[in-house]
C-alpha cells in the first residue's frame, strides 16, 4: 500500500509486560506512572527517530507526519519477542499503542516487524527504461525517485503468478527485493506487483481498526498478518457506520493509483459449529 494509516479509535490499553529498553532499567523508576487513560492505535512508516529527544516521526494514512514520542517507559516487541528503540529504523512500518500524556502523544507500547529484509522498497513505477532495463520506482516512504537493473534473473510476479515485464507500467504499485551489485547498481531480485491504476480487486481480511471521521480501515490478512488501508469514501455513511473491529470482511477495493477505495464490504458469515 501506500501511505500508512493512523487509528484513533479509543480503546482499552492491553496489558504489555516490562521490558527494560535501555542499559540503565532502573531508570523507569525516576519517571511518574503513566496515566490509566484510553488507548489509540496508531501505525505508520518511521520516517526519523530522535533517540536524543525521545521521539520518532510516522508517516500515516494520507502522507501526514505525526510525532510520537518514548521513553524506557514504552514496551518494544518484535512479534512475541521482547525487542528496543534500537530495533527501530527508519523505514519501518510500526503499530504504537499511544495515549496522551502532558499533551502529547505517547508510545505505550510499539510492534515492529518480525522481519525487515535489507534492499527492499515499496512505491510506484514511474518509468521503465526498456533498452537499459532500468525501473524507476517513485519510494512510498521518501517520495523520491529510486532505480533499479532488471537481470535475466528478476522474478517478477503479479498475485502470485509470473508475468513479464510489460506488467511495469507507469502508476503500478511494486515491492522491490534488491541486491548490490557491481559499481553501486541495485539488481533486482524479486519484483511483486501490488496493484495496476484503475484495477478492481477482492480480497478478504480482519478489520484491525476503523477512523470514519478520515474515511478508512485497516485490514490484516489472516495468514501472512499484512495490514493494509482501505478507503471508505465510496461506501454509504449507513454503511461504513456498520462496520466493526475485529469483524472478519470480504473487500471488493479499486486501486486509484494511491490507494485502494472501496466499492464494497461484505461480513464473512461465522462458520456454525
Amino acid at each position: 500500500m501506500v501511505g500508512a494509516d493512523a487509528q484513533t479509535v479509543s480503546r482499552p490499553g492491553r496489558p504489555c509486560d516490562p521490558l527494560p529498553t535501555s542499559a540503565n532499567p532502573d531508570a523507569a523508576l525516576d519517571l511518574p506512572p503513566l496515566p490509566k487513560t484510553q488507548v489509540s492505535l496508531i501505525g505508520g512508516i518511521v520516517t526519523r527517530l530522535d533517540p536524543v529527544r525521545d521521539r520518532m516521526t510516522l508517516r500515516v494514512f494520507g502522507g501526514r507526519d505525526m510525532t510520537v514520542n518514548f521513553d524506557v517507559r514504552t514496551c518494544v516487541r518484535q512479534g512475541e519477542t521482547p525487542a528496543s528503540m534500537r530495533d527501530i529504523r527508519a523505514g519501518m512500518r510500526v503499530y504504537a499503542d499511544t495515549i496522551l500524556n502532558d499533551g502529547q502523544v505517547f508510545a505505550k507500547a510499539i510492534r515492529v516487524p518480525t522481519s525487515a529484509p535489507l534492499g527492499e522498497t515499496q512505491g510506484q513505477v514511474t518509468a521503465y527504461e526498456a533498452d537499459k532495463r532500468i525501473l524507476r520506482v517513485r519510494d512510498a516512504i521518501s517520495s523520491h525517485g529510486f532505480n533499479v537493473q532488471i537481470t535475466g534473473n528478476t522474478d517478477i510476479r503479479s498475485n502470485g503468478q509470473t508475468v513479464p515485464v510489460g506488467e511495469l507500467r507507469s502508476g503500478a504499485l511494486v515491492k522491490v527485493l534488491f541486491k548490490s551489485g557491481l559499481e553501486g547498481a541495485n539488481l533486482a531480485e524479486k519484483i511483486d506487483v501490488l496493484a495496476q491504476p484503475g484495477g478492481t480487486f477482492t480480497f478478504s481480511g480482519r478489520i484491525l481498526s476503523i477512523d470514519l471521521r478520515n474515511g478508512y480501515m485497516t485490514l490484516v490478512e489472516p495468514e501472512s498478518q499484512n495490514t493494509f488501508d482501505v478507503g471508505l469514501d465510496s461506501i454509504p455513511s449507513a454503511a461504513r457506520n456498520q462496520l466493526k473491529e475485529s469483524t472478519d470482511v470480504t473487500v471488493r477495493a479499486r486501486f486509484d493509483g494511491s490507494k485502494y477505495q472501496a466499492e464494497s464490504v461484505e461480513p464473512i458469515p461465522a462458520p456454525h459449529p
